[in-house]
């Protein structure tokens, strides 16, 4: 039942991100859209990769602890947040230069992205705390009230006629800190105390998260924010066309990360008890099913993609042939990598998984750097990351795998 609440809730937010994405296209023109593409690329990236992992530890804290509670943790976790928040913040100004506003375009975005920040520096801190106390319900609601303001708010801006990316931008904010309310407003406040961490600890533990989790995001987006940094003249909506084309493509793997509530719990579970018979079944269902839908999505995409992206968001935001079936490439690989690192996380090869995503972001920037076609500078770093995380992933969890039976197998000598 709680999996099939959470489930839900994610599927609310992530239908309130494609209707926001939807109506920002249908209500500005196309360079506007590919600013806000910026925008959207940047709030996501540092989200998820730097805000996210707070919540993930946090949660594992409160989970962890016994029922004795003497306060501090809430204070600790938002103060923590906050520091992020204005670390991202003091980042995000250089983004007010010349060169800065070139590649964003307008100033106000740049102060909705801050605003982003700070709302995020409440919310995920907070979804930390539900979490970890096995509030499902209250949790998802904070999940689910963020996308119904995503769907709500943007509808009513283009009602009334808005056109300006800006006043959009700012929904992802009012969305990320209204969502909360409800939850701080509720009777029943027993999970804001909890006994303080060790801090030392605490941040070690959530820094590692945060290097992998912002890897990963800077891949994930990294099509997006190249487009806009290289692309010039009439290539200046490269960026807001590769948006809608990696919206549409990513769908399975948000798919995949509601179903993964129930592949990794398993997954654990088997390790943990030594079957490993199970383990390796599991593991390999798991990386075929990815294999068959990256297929999927690449020929999918190449046939249907140009016409479902001018449904939806409109013909001038129709990427190329070409770059559609790059993005999607790029896509079905960094499934499969995503599928192989959650595997890895359930074998407990954190420090692999760490390393991984780090490695392959390393092993884009070449790419970006060098490659000479336009759409090749801009997709190859997505696609060439997402296969070296992929291949240091799966040779790491088959050592680890081997190394484990070594194992049983000398004990039961």
């Amino acid at each position: 039942m709680r999996t099939a609440v959470v489930g839900l809730a994610a599927l609310v937010s992530g239908v309130g991100s494609y209707v926001l994405l939807i109506v920002v296209s249908r209500s500005t023109s196309q360079l506007a859209y590919s600013e806000f593409a910026v925008f959207w690329s940047l709030t996501v990236t540092i989200g998820l990769g730097i805000f996210y992992p707070v919540e993930q530890e946090t949660a594992r804290e409160v989970s962890g602890r016994s029922d004795v509670r003497s306060g501090g943790l809430t204070r600790f976790v938002l103060s923590a947040a906050g520091a992020l928040a204005a670390a991202a913040t003091l980042l995000s100004l250089v983004l007010f230069t010349p060169l800065g506003l070139a590649f964003i375009g307008l100033p106000g975005l740049v102060i909705a992205l801050i605003a982003s920040f700070i709302a995020y520096a409440v919310q995920f801190p907070l979804r930390g705390l539900l979490s970890g106390s096995g509030l499902t319900t209250t949790y998802s609601g904070v999940i689910a009230t963020e996308g119904l303001l995503r769907i709500v708010l943007p509808l009513a801006l283009a009602l009334l006629g808005v056109t300006n990316p800006v006043v959009f931008a700012f929904v992802v904010a009012v969305a990320a800190a209204v969502a909360v309310v409800p939850a701080l407003l509720g009777s029943d406040r027993s999970w804001l105390v909890h006994t303080a961490p060790r801090r030392r600890v605490f941040a070690s533990q959530a820094g590692r998260l945060i290097v992998a989790a912002l890897s990963i995001q800077l891949l994930l987006n990294s099509s997006t924010l190249l487009a806009k940094a290289v692309a010039e003249g009439s290539d200046g909506v490269l960026a807001g066309q590769i948006l809608t084309c990696l919206s549409i493509a990513r769908i399975p793997i948000f798919v995949y990360q509601v179903a993964q509530i129930l592949y990794l719990p398993r997954l654990a579970g088997e390790w943990t008890k030594g079957e490993l018979r199970s383990v390796r079944r599991t593991l390999a269902i798991a990386l075929a099913a990815a294999v068959v839908v990256g297929v999927l999505i690449t020929g999918g995409m190449a046939t249907l993609g140009p016409w479902i992206t001018s449904l939806l968001f409109g013909p001038d935001l129709v990427l190329s042939l070409q770059g559609t079936v790059l993005v999607s490439a790029g896509v079905a690989f960094f499934m499969v990598a995503v599928v192989a690192s959650d595997g890895a996380v359930a074998l407990g090869a954190h420090t692999l998984v760490l390393r991984s995503w780090v490695v392959a972001v390393l092993c884009a920037i070449p790419v970006a750097l060098f490659a000479g076609d336009l759409l090749l500078r801009v997709t190859g770093p997505f696609i060439v990351g997402a296969l070296a995380a992929f291949l240091q992933l799966i040779a790491g969890v088959v050592h680890r795998y081997r190394r484990r039976l070594r194992d049983l197998e000398g004990s039961a000598r």
